[in-house]
């Protein structure tokens, strides 16, 4: 007797991170980031029929020889059915023909011959089976070795070299599918597909007696004879019918070079029925007719190539395959980042409308069935009314997932279908093709199905009212088009959707799909890029130019540009398109004037215009060691600036005659090169590797050495108008007046780049820089701003340098930060909170500084990643007020930030209640800081008691007047509880106050 299958039962046997119709996890380095079909369109398959001795193994099905698997005479009225010899497993070959040319649109041929003769290996199937649970495939490539030898050996004549694939047909049945509290075949054998690289790896590189390809590669596919089976039921034994067709399609794709998209760990679906290698694909209808695969698996085998769009907004047409006409479109490309993507197709079941027609070879005699609906016989689990080896489907497709409908009680289903989404992550997937784990982790997929009914379910493990286990395997509800009865599909899908568009590092695609028409052969949707402020308005490949630093120069027309620094050589990079000026050049970041740029090569200051050669040319007779700096001086002159190898800061002006002219110069104290420059209209500050200097005359010895070069400067001034540098140099932030050490405070060794900003207006500048998994804002005094450090919620690190502007219009800035890949925050200045909108992906770390600018009345962000893509997009409704728009401060590289707004209203108090406070509060490690700000120089009393009033500590400290402050208690032998701090200043003229705050301690 033969009984229906629930599918849902099926499951995939993993054999370590191997399953039945895959490639080798981690024994097998294959597949590559690549398919074979680039060189050979036209596959040539080779079977041989294999048997074994006869046994009586209980732990296998059959005795070992072909036709043995049955314990009845099933007849014909079975698919599948006996004799299992060369014509039938030519009919499966036949399957597979037809398959591939109609999925591929004929590009890709299958051929194929099975030799007429029996090959029987000298043991039982049981000593070539590897022992479960293990990735140790020795014994069946042993097995694969022994029975190419021996057909090469009985076919001396026959030219096994024309042929590209080697398949064993072998007797008995796959270790491949475990039925309802079924066991006994532990030691058949596994279908397998090994590559070259499998079988060198588990024969020891001895690859003798195996047949050689018209490539030149070994291989060997191991296909059972069937995957029907008995099992002992209730009533006696039962058949379950299972075909190899579908089984026989992935491994073919195994070889072609597609990698499995089910969870290779565990065999649990990861894409359903939507493409081709996942289990709920390779057994959909119980294995007879996998569905077609998905537009990846496509596009990978070169079989289709997709429409890209490029940001901005879209009404789409999608046409399914069958109905697509000349100009369609049929796959759509929709690029998230540098490394994502969304893939769109559209599927319909029956995209002509005439139901299933079945083609079979029963009796050696061709016929069909057409099946204008499912019905008892003809389900995904129930192929009861099909019979002979089934060699084509009209549409594949049927086998996508229909609507389960309930009428008066009886269950029946419609077709299904309707855009298909898929999100893609290319570097999920070069990062585990080669393990084949590539759909391992649930939560970050390589290729992923965007299910539209709300619930990720696909791979997910539910019981159901009987306790029984039910693996979900995508249903019709994920399809896309209105009307979709999912109690959560909203006809959208967007950053605020379930699912939603963000990208897999959870940052905002500021994608949206919305108003998909009804499921037909042509579905109709649109496509928005852009959140309510941020939206992309450039995107492009540089084709592998990877640059050191980018500067922005606005164009006369009121467009933008720009300069890209490629090892010495200058790109220009507008809206649309990039290109290389020509005789351009520059060692270091070059300066933006008056629409031309300025760069230094060698002792030449060169200034060029936008579209021509250099305009003028200045050899400053010493080799020039910093960017050019341009400014306008106190008096409204123009002026270069640059350091040179022998310790000199030139500064050259613009003389309508003469043209450029030097002007003045200032000398360090040796002949040492000058690392780094700042200046305002009226002042300079220049360093090298070891001391200071302005250009008043002053200097300031950092105590350094050669190899604790000065890593960054940058100038501001104090409330009360004095200019201080900024340094970073041996792990310290030092702040200098001239030649006074302001102050000093150590950071941590690992940053290499800092950045000046007014984050609040309360008439301080902080000090930014990127730590690890920290964004921090410092005071000049080395106090933490309110709100800050920003901590990377994903722990995956801050890099670079962090630009700031006030791009929401509030007067304080926004401090814009990127970490390693490639997530780009906007933190509020004020409130330390991630701006809405943000983060953004890039998808890949960032190769320059971002880019702060303004376009079109709106400000605006540029950035370039690793992988040479340069993104742009417009970040807020108004013109921005720039603080440190890009590296070294902006385009005219001065490193320059003004002396902060000062708005707060509490200065003017000596010693404000609301600046006093610990962080963090509660205290959970063994450290907090108490924070407070004084108006004047002060001396700072602090005493700490328990609620009872008892003594616990007394702390003392120096406070600097103007700034916040902050001194450190260690708590780590104080007990759990709230304590009260009692925080008293003295200041300079004598003026005392205090105030109390409460801190609670949490062990």
């Amino acid at each position: 007797m033969s009984k229906k299958i629930i599918v849902v039962f099926i499951l995939i046997t993993c054999l370590g991170s191997i399953s039945a119709q895959t490639f080798i996890g981690k024994i097998n380095p294959f597949p590559q980031y690549n398919s074979l079909l680039a060189s050979n369109d036209t596959v040539k398959i080779l079977g041989i029929m294999v048997e074994f001795q006869e046994d009586k193994d209980g732990a296998t099905f059959g005795n070992g020889k072909f036709g043995t698997i049955y314990t009845s005479d099933y007849g014909n009225t079975i698919v599948d059915p006996l004799p299992h010899n060369k014509a039938y497993f030519e009919a499966h070959l036949q399957f597979v023909k037809n398959y591939f040319s109609k999925v591929s649109g004929g590009r890709t041929t299958i051929e194929y011959f099975v030799l007429p003769d029996i090959v029987s290996v000298s043991q039982t199937m049981r000593n070539y089976s590897p022992d479960p649970n293990s990735d140790d495939l020795t014994s069946v490539a042993k097995f694969s070795k022994e029975a190419w030898s021996i057909a090469q050996t009985n076919n001396p004549d026959f030219d096994f070299s024309s042929y590209d694939l080697f398949t064993i047909f072998h007797a008995g049945v796959g270790r491949d599918v475990t039925l309802p509290g079924s066991l006994g075949n532990e030691r058949d054998l596994p279908s397998l597909f090994l590559s070259e690289e499998a079988l060198k790896n588990s024969l020891n590189n001895d690859l003798s007696g195996l047949p050689v390809n018209r490539n030149g590669k070994y291989n060997s596919l191991i296909m059972p004879e069937t995957e029907s089976r008995e099992d002992e039921g209730v009533t006696g034994s039962v058949l379950y019918q299972i075909s190899t067709n579908g089984l026989f399609a992935a491994s073919i794709g195994s070889y072609l070079g597609l990698p499995d998209l089910f969870n290779t760990e565990t065999g649990i679906s990861a894409i359903g029925k939507f493409g081709l290698m996942d289990g709920q694909a390779i057994f959909a209808y119980n294995g007879i007719f996998p569905p077609e695969p998905s537009a990846w698996e496509k596009i990978y085998l070169g079989w289709e190539e997709p429409i890209t769009v490029s940001p901005g907004d879209y009404n789409i047409n999608l046409v399914t395959k069958n109905a697509a006409a000349v100009g369609d479109t049929v796959i759509l490309k929709v690029p998230i980042n540098s490394s994502e993507y969304y893939l769109v197709e559209n599927r319909i079941r029956d995209a002509n409308s005439d139901g299933a027609k079945i083609t079979y070879i029963l009796n050696g005699i061709k016929r069909t069935k057409t099946f204008t609906k499912d019905t008892t016989g003809f389900y995904s689990y129930d192929i009861d009314s099909l019979r002979g080896v089934i060699t084509d489907v009209d549409e594949y497709d049927w086998a996508l997932p229909s609507i389960v409908s309930v009428n008066n009680d009886v269950y029946y289903r419609k077709p299904g279908g309707g855009i298909v989404i898929w999100h893609i992550d290319e570097n999920v997937i070069k990062n585990n093709i080669a393990d084949n784990k590539i759909n391992v982790d649930k939560n970050n997929r390589g290729v992923d199905v965007e299910e539209a009914d709300g619930v990720q379910d696909i791979g997910e493990s539910f019981y159901d009212i009987f306790g029984d286990l039910v693996i979900g395997e995508g249903y019709a509800e994920d399809f896309w088009y209105a009307g979709n009865p999912a109690e959560l599909f909203k006809n959208k899908f967007s950053k605020d959707t379930r699912p939603n568009t963000n990208t897999n590092s959870g940052a905002n695609s500021l994608i949206t799909f919305s108003n998909f028409s009804p499921k037909s052969n042509k579905i109709s949707f649109k496509l928005n890029y852009g959140d309510s402020l941020i939206v992309p308005i450039a995107k492009y490949s540089l084709d592998t130019l990877l640059g050191k630093t980018l500067t922005y120069s606005p164009e006369e027309s009121g467009q933008f540009s720009f300069s890209l620094l490629v090892d010495s050589s200058l790109y220009d990079l507008s809206i649309s398109d990039y290109k290389k000026l020509d005789n351009y050049y520059s060692d270091y970041k070059v300066a933006f004037y008056n629409h031309d740029l300025l760069g230094v090569r060698g002792s030449y200051i060169y200034q060029y215009s936008e579209n021509g050669s250099a305009l003028a040319e200045y050899n400053v007779e010493e080799t020039i060691t910093t960017p050019v700096t341009f400014r306008k001086n106190s008096s409204g002159v123009s002026e270069y600036i640059v350091g040179t190898k022998k310790g000199k800061v030139k500064i050259f002006v613009i003389d309508a005659v003469d043209g450029v002219v030097l002007s003045q110069e200032f000398a360090a104290d040796e002949e040492a090169p000058i690392r780094f420059i700042a200046t305002s209209e009226d002042y300079i500050s220049f360093a090298t590797d070891d001391k200071l200097y302005d250009s008043n005359g002053k200097s300031y010895q950092l105590n350094g050495s050669a190899s604790d070069q000065v890593y960054v400067l940058a100038l501001t001034k104090l409330k009360d108008g004095r200019y201080v540098s900024v340094i970073h140099y041996k792990n310290r932030i030092s702040v200098v007046a001239g030649d006074e050490l302001i102050n000093s405070f150590s950071v941590n060794a690992a940053i290499s780049s800092l950045s000046i900003s007014d984050l609040k207006n309360d008439g301080e500048n902080y000090v930014l820089f990127t730590d690890g998994n920290n964004l921090e804002a410092l005071n000049l005094q080395g106090s933490s701003a309110d709100n800050f450090p920003f901590t990377d919620p994903d722990g995956i690190g801050f890099t670079g340098t962090p630009v700031a502007a006030d791009f929401e219009g509030d007067g304080k800035s926004e401090v814009i930060a990127a970490t390693k890949d490639g997530r780009i925050f906007a933190i509020d200045g004020g409130t330390g909170k991630v701006v809405s909108g943000f983060p953004i992906s890039t998808g890949a770390q960032l190769a320059t500084t971002p880019v702060l600018f303004n376009y079109n009345g709106k400000a605006s962000l540029a950035a370039i990643d690793v992988l040479n893509n340069f993104y742009v997009w417009n970040i807020g409704a108004v013109d921005a007020k720039m603080f440190w728009s890009e590296e070294n401060g902006n385009n005219y590289n001065s490193s320059f930030v003004d002396k902060a707004a000062n708005t707060s209203g509490f200065t003017n108090q000596f010693f404000p209640a609301s600046r006093v406070y610990n962080y963090p509060n509660p205290v959970y490690d063994n450290t907090t800081y108490i924070r407070y700000y004084v108006a004047e120089d002060s001396k700072i009393n602090i005493k700490i008691f328990d609620l009872a009033g008892g003594f616990v500590t007394e702390l003392n400290d120096n406070a600097s007047g103007g700034l916040d402050n902050e001194t450190e208690w260690n708590v780590n032998n104080i007990q759990s509880g709230v304590y009260l701090a009692r925080v008293e200043a003295t200041g300079s003229s004598g003026k005392t106050e205090s105030n109390i705050i409460k801190i609670a301690i949490i062990k």
